[in-house]
């Protein structure tokens, strides 16, 4: 399996609105009105970004005017060159100068996530002076994991107020084999049963709401069980009268990451499955 890197996405349950938007000026700069000589694209917004990419594929934006490093899916079907010709993101190079349209709206974590990108625009290529000015963005965001260190996991939703990324901190339990130095290895931990934890709680719920789970290592299966919160707490003495999970239904979504419906007071088990082997993940959603 090839090395994946790691992608820093929120840090804990807290909306980091002040270090990514207030901070940084850039939610005036897309939710206000747009000054007549603006350019737009299909009523929305755009920005003009640099598009920075390391040797094993992954990439990340920079925002231009306020040194904004953000996330966001390129949208195959609306990507042009310089000339107007449709180009593949395959044709996207280092240091690459873009105009991006989409709806204006940034998710309050950091980096941003630009999920509603509608069309870009190449307007120079490989650009050396922005390579050099942002490339340390991508040292501080593609971290190189170590062999022995297991997948991370970030749960996503919207809800009124903004696009928001939870970091579930780390696996409850995991069998992990790795190679280092010539010689393998496998670490296998014994963890407690999720109700017997403090699950990180994602959000309080008063209706049900989709999430999406993010890894930054893709697994090659998942699956998800939960239970009633209620019965958070009182298995401490033993796991062995604690009732099985309920399986719960997960579907794709276009970018290829799972996606369910949480529902309110609920806990949640994520099993993954990878090519090194498996790990465990919990969190809650209790009702509002």
């Amino acid at each position: 399996m090839s090395k994946k890197a790691k992608l820093i996405v929120g840090i804990g349950v807290t909306l980091l609105i002040l270090i990514v938007l207030a901070a940084a000026g850039i939610r005036n700069h897309f939710m206000q009105d747009e000054p007549a000589d603006k350019p737009k694209a299909d009523s929305g917004y755009t920005m003009q970004a640099v598009y920075l990419k390391k040797e094993d594929g992954n990439n990340i934006f920079v925002e231009l005017e306020n040194d904004m490093p953000f996330t966001g899916k390129i949208p195959q079907e609306e990507l042009y060159d310089e000339n107007g010709e449709k180009i593949t993101e395959q044709d996207l190079n280092n240091g690459d100068v873009l105009n991006i349209y989409g709806n204006g709206i940034m998710a309050q974590s950091y980096p941003g996530q630009y999920n509603g990108i509608s069309k870009i625009e190449r307007t120079e290529q490989e650009n050396q002076e922005y390579i050099e000015e942002y490339s340390h963005f991508l040292d501080e965001f593609f971290v190189e994991k170590e062999p022995s260190q297991r997948p991370e996991l970030n749960v996503c939703y919207t809800d009124d107020l903004a696009a928001v990324t939870v970091m579930i901190p780390e696996a409850l339990g995991y069998t992990w084999t790795y190679e280092e130095n010539g010689e393998g290895n496998t670490i296998t931990t014994d963890a407690p049963h999720i109700l017997q934890t403090n699950p990180t709680e994602v959000t309080k719920l008063s209706e049900p709401m989709k999430m999406e789970l993010m890894f930054d290592v893709k697994p090659e299966s998942v699956q998800i069980l939960s239970w009633e919160d209620s019965l958070l707490g009182q298995y401490q003495d033993s796991a062995d009268q604690i009732p099985d999970g309920t399986p719960v239904e997960i579907q794709e979504n276009e970018e290829g990451n799972p996606e369910f419906t949480a529902q309110p007071g609920c806990v949640y088990l994520v099993q993954g499955q990878w090519e090194n082997g498996t790990a465990d993940y919990g969190f809650w959603t209790p009702s509002e």
